[in-house]
């Protein structure tokens, strides 16, 4: 029977939807609201461009220290970092089951 490989990767990113959110959590947690437009005036960047960010839990990474300097009071150095693992195992077929 032939041998099958196991496949496995990992990687962790900051992750700048987490990063938001905590912003946003951390500053209702203090009776402040704030919006993703109010965030995107603070990093100079149109809300359109900040929402792409959002969705896609893509931006580049010069916008990270901006947004904890813009936010230092509420945030600080905090760093949301998203981490996966992935493992793929090929399951064998039955038919070639040699039980």
């Amino acid at each position: 029977m032939e041998e099958k490989l196991m496949e496995e990767s990992s990687g962790q990113k900051e992750t700048f939807r987490g990063t938001v959110q905590q912003l946003k959590k951390k500053a209702a947690e203090s009776n402040v609201i704030v919006t993703h437009a109010q965030i995107a005036g603070k990093l100079n960047i149109p809300l359109e461009q900040f929402n792409t960010c959002y969705i896609s839990d893509e931006a580049p990474p010069e916008l990270f220290p901006l947004l904890r300097s813009q936010y230092s009071d509420i945030i600080g150095n905090l760093r949301v970092i998203h981490i996966w693992f992935t493992e793929t195992i090929e399951v064998p077929d039955p038919e070639f089951d040699e039980e």
